[in-house]
Parts: C-alpha cells; sequence; structure tokens
C-alpha cells in the first residue's frame, strides 16, 4: 500500500479526480462504497456464529428484526474460516497495518479475541479511512472488503441487495486480435463496469455515453 497522486480513483480507476479532490486518491463515490463495506462487515460479523451448525437458520425473524427465513444454508466450515485466525479479522488487519505503517504509527497487529480483533480493527480503518483516501492507492482494500463481504454473505446465507446490473454488451477490450467479448456489468455502488471474464474495468463516464448512444 503506496502512497500515490494519481489522476484517477485508485479503487474504481474511472472517476477523475479534480477540482476539491484533485489532491486525493479516492472519489467520494468509493469513500461511501467503502464505509458501506465496513458496515457490512461489522453486521455480518454478529451473525456468523448462528451458523455454526449445519443446516441451522431462523424460520421466523430475528430478534434485531432481520426477517431473513432459513434454507441453503451453507456447512459451518465455511463459518469456520472466516472467525479462526485467518479468517475476517486477520484479512482486514493487514491492511490496517498497513495503513498505520504508512501514517508512521504503531503498527502491531491486534492481539485478543476474534471479536475484539474485529472491532478494533474496523474501528482503526474508519480512524484512518479519511487520511488513507487522501494519501494512499487503496485497490487492495477494496478488493479485500469486496472479496470478505461476499464470504460472509455466503456463509450466513445473506443475499443483500443486489448492487450490480447485467449489461446488454460485450467487453469491447482486445485479447490479441480479437474483443474478450465477456459479460460486462454496472455496479451502482462503485459506479464501475467490469467485465465478468477478464476484470477489466471500463472507463463507467465514456462506457454509459457510447451505450446510450
Amino acid at each position: 500500500m503506496t502512497a500515490t497522486h494519481s489522476p484517477y480513483c485508485t479503487v474504481c480507476h474511472t472517476a477523475a479526480l479534480y477540482g476539491a479532490r484533485a489532491t486525493f486518491t479516492v472519489c467520494q463515490a468509493c469513500v461511501d462504497w467503502l464505509d458501506d463495506h465496513l458496515d457490512q462487515v461489522e453486521r455480518l460479523w454478529v451473525e456468523l456464529p448462528d451458523h455454526l451448525e449445519r443446516g441451522r437458520g431462523h424460520s421466523g425473524p430475528r430478534v434485531s428484526g432481520n426477517t431473513k427465513t432459513s434454507g441453503g444454508i451453507p456447512p459451518a466450515e465455511q463459518v469456520l474460516a472466516l472467525i479462526a485466525p485467518g479468517g475476517v479479522h486477520d484479512r482486514l488487519s493487514v491492511h490496517d497495518v498497513a495503513i498505520r505503517q504508512a501514517r508512521g504509527l504503531i503498527a502491531a497487529l491486534s492481539t485478543g479475541s476474534a471479536d475484539h480483533r474485529l472491532t478494533s480493527t474496523v474501528r482503526s480503518l474508519r480512524v484512518h479511512l479519511a487520511w488513507a483516501t487522501a494519501n494512499l492507492n487503496l485497490e487492495a482494500l477494496a478488493y479485500e472488503l469486496r472479496d470478505v463481504v461476499a464470504d460472509m454473505r455466503a456463509a450466513t446465507g445473506d443475499t443483500g441487495e443486489p448492487t450490480t446490473t447485467e449489461l446488454g454488451k460485450p467487453c469491447p477490450r482486445l485479447a490479441g486480435d480479437a474483443e474478450c467479448g465477456g459479460t460486462l456489468r454496472y455496479d451502482k455502488a462503485a459506479h464501475t463496469v467490469t467485465c465478468d471474464d477478464c476484470s477489466h474495468q471500463l472507463n463507467t463516464a465514456l462506457y454509459l455515453r457510447l451505450a446510450l448512444a
């Protein structure tokens, strides 16, 4: 995780950073996306223990107000992988340590229970997020948050509200002499257009103008 001042957002790679955000490394839409995914990590973390038993779910509304119903709950191994060493708390802690190191702060890994480590890591990421979005390339953190939230949703059976829409045009990226042709998806939360096959991100504003034309 290094300091950078690219003219484009280091998370979505499409939003131009100019004017008031010329000295930042992340656009405001992606700042909101990062913050929202930290919220999701905290929300899903407290639900993980309910899914430690195979097939265990809730046939009615949860006390918290979650109206998710049972069915299709994956094996407990998926949950254990997220709460055991190397799980969510460790995966996010790597990025928290990198940010604190970049700031010249004490950057030791947090200790204690998995709950304590997750809570302290997310809190630290929030504390340093404003500085990081003005100074660092946060692409790796964004990828980790996306993958962590996806893994936690899969383990809890939480489908969440879909944020991506399949576009009816093939990926135009050239692979040799031919176009990739993969499926393009628009992420309304991150404001990105990404190919499912080659993972290439297009300039969203340009693509949408061409699509409308």
